[in-house]
C-alpha cells in the first residue's frame, strides 16, 4: 500500500508521489499536482476546476453530516 498525503486544496488523501510541498502565506502545506496544474490554466478553466472542487467538497460536508446523526444513536445518553 502506497504512502498517502492529505492535500488542502482537494481536502483528501493522495498517493505521495502525486504530492508537491506548496508555499503559501500560512506556511508550506501539500497540494495534488492535479490542483496545481489546473491553478496554471486559463481563468475559466480555473474557476470551473475551482466550482467543480467546491461542489465536490459540499457533497462531502453533506455525507458526514448525515452520518453523524446516526453515530450518536448508537450511544447510551446516560453516559
Amino acid at each position: 500500500m502506497s504512502e498517502t498525503i492529505f492535500c488542502y486544496c482537494c481536502r483528501v488523501h493522495h498517493p505521495k508521489d502525486q504530492m508537491r510541498p506548496f508555499t503559501t502565506k500560512h506556511g508550506v502545506r501539500w497540494r495534488c499536482v492535479r490542483s496545481i496544474e489546473a491553478a496554471k490554466r486559463a481563468r475559466a478553466e480555473r474557476d470551473a476546476f475551482g466550482q467543480q472542487q467546491s461542489e465536490n467538497n459540499r457533497e462531502d460536508s453533506r455525507r458526514t453530516a448525515e452520518r453523524t446523526p446516526m453515530m450518536h444513536l448508537d450511544r447510551d445518553p446516560r453516559s
